[in-house]
């Protein structure tokens, strides 16, 4: 009942507002001057909307709001045919205009073109009037002058950024260990890798139009060589004896320290194991690849027997030679 009478109310208030705008408007139902008492007593307002297009399309809404009654639009329907079709003549001429305003400017555009393309010939040819390069150089001129003032109106307009740090700035921050900005480090991490890729050209480069050096064989071929009796050239021989003497004079500076020193005693005997373990790995790959036949293999299996045998046959000797000394 509350909800049917609140309805009943706006119903009731909406036929006096409409009564009373029936009452106005039957006051002024034949008047020759729109004056102003007559808008005041109609119109409550008038809100004017953003217009959109330019030029002669250029439209603007405009909401009317009159008294007793709010916004009002005239209705579609009451419209009458006479002026639909004065409105469609209207859109056909305005249409037309357009059309031939365009045409127009298409043949202006045209022929604009032509006689700066034959201006821009006959000035590449050298054939201008001293009047007409005078009018040239006037044109240029403010040409510049105008793109100048523009360059400057927008670099006005805009915000003036912050000046960038150089790459010798970036790096040498760098270098003492200062904090540098993701897309500084960014910048002088793709400096550092082209400056990388150009000295990789530079030495590809170098190294292409060099002759090219004979291989040297490695230390460890060089000790296989001389472990098989192989002749060996006085250089090779010379490498090969300097890095034995290194190896020897590290093992003896070793053992010294390790008389006195925890560290370099545990480190030794590391080593020592780890020769150990190598010596043993590489005679039972020894013994395998004789056994399954490899002639190297063999013939180095043969070397280590003869030297075994030599060795032990030493070792009674200096016994022997010892005995009998006492």
């Amino acid at each position: 009942m509350t909800e049917w009478q609140c309805l009943l109310d706006n119903w009731n208030a909406d036929q006096v507002r409409m009564a009373e705008f029936i009452d106005l408007a039957k006051r002024y139902t034949d008047f020759s001057e729109l004056t102003t008492p007559m808008l005041n007593e109609f119109i409550e307002k008038i809100i004017v909307h953003e217009g959109s297009g330019r030029g002669k399309q250029r439209r603007k809404r405009l909401d009317f709001y009159f008294n007793f009654i709010g916004a009002f639009e005239v209705p579609a329907d009451i419209v009458t045919p006479m002026e639909q079709e004065a409105e469609r003549r209207q859109r056909e001429e305005q249409a037309e205009k357009e059309e031939r305003s365009q045409v127009l400017a298409q043949v202006r555009y045209e022929r604009y073109e032509q006689e700066r393309r034959e201006f821009t010939a006959r000035k590449r040819a050298g054939l201008l009037t001293p009047e007409e390069q005078a009018e040239e150089e006037r044109r240029l001129e403010r040409n510049r002058a105008y793109q100048k003032k523009q360059r400057d109106k927008k670099k006005a307009s805009q915000r003036s950024k912050p000046r960038k740090r150089s790459l010798e700035e970036l790096a040498k921050l760098d270098r003492a260990g200062a904090d540098l900005t993701p897309e500084e480090a960014g910048r002088l991490a793709a400096h550092r890798r082209m400056k990388a890729a150009q000295h990789k050209a530079w030495r590809d480069r170098q190294k292409a139009a060099q002759p090219p050096k004979p291989q040297q064989r490695t230390l460890k071929e060089l000790a296989e060589c001389s472990e098989a009796g192989l002749p060996l050239t006085p250089e090779e021989a010379e490498r090969l004896e300097a890095h034995r003497n290194r190896k020897k004079a590290a093992l003896q500076d070793l053992k010294a320290r390790a008389e006195t020193d925890p560290a370099a005693a545990a480190e030794l005997a590391q080593q020592r194991a780890q020769q150990s373990e190598a010596v043993k790995k590489s005679r039972q790959k020894m013994y395998a690849d004789a056994a399954a036949g490899d002639p190297e293999a063999q013939a180095r299996y043969e070397r280590f027997l003869a030297a075994k045998r030599e060795n032990y046959h030493r070792k009674k000797q200096a016994e022997a030679e010892a005995v009998q000394a006492s």
